[in-house]
């Protein structure tokens, strides 16, 4: 699976939010992708290319004195499939079934 289709299904299938990233002049760099949880999480996935992309899970939390600290946050790095795969519900056609 390519990465559009990644996408397609992350915002379908996963609840995910897109918005563009932007590089320096203002060209569109990577993707920015965002979900909130039940129970006070936030998702967020950057992605520049299929070979790197970066996801995290951070509390829905403001804190004004460090608003980009993460306390108790998951930061998983690689590439792209590898990094949203666990955030994807598992497809039908694609589990091996029991042998008999």
């Amino acid at each position: 699976m390519d990465s559009v289709e990644l996408i397609g299904r992350l915002r379908r299938e996963g609840g995910f939010r897109l918005l563009p990233l932007l590089g320096e002049s203002g060209e569109v760099a990577g993707v920015h992708l965002s979900r909130f949880l039940p129970g006070g999480s936030l998702d967020v996935v950057q992605a520049w290319d299929s070979r790197f992309a970066v996801f995290a899970r951070v509390p829905d939390v403001f804190d004004e004195a460090a608003p980009f600290e993460s306390v108790g946050g998951m930061v998983v790095r690689g590439p792209f499939s590898r990094v949203v795969a666990p955030l994807l519900p598992l497809q039908a056609g694609l589990i091996p079934s029991a042998r008999r």
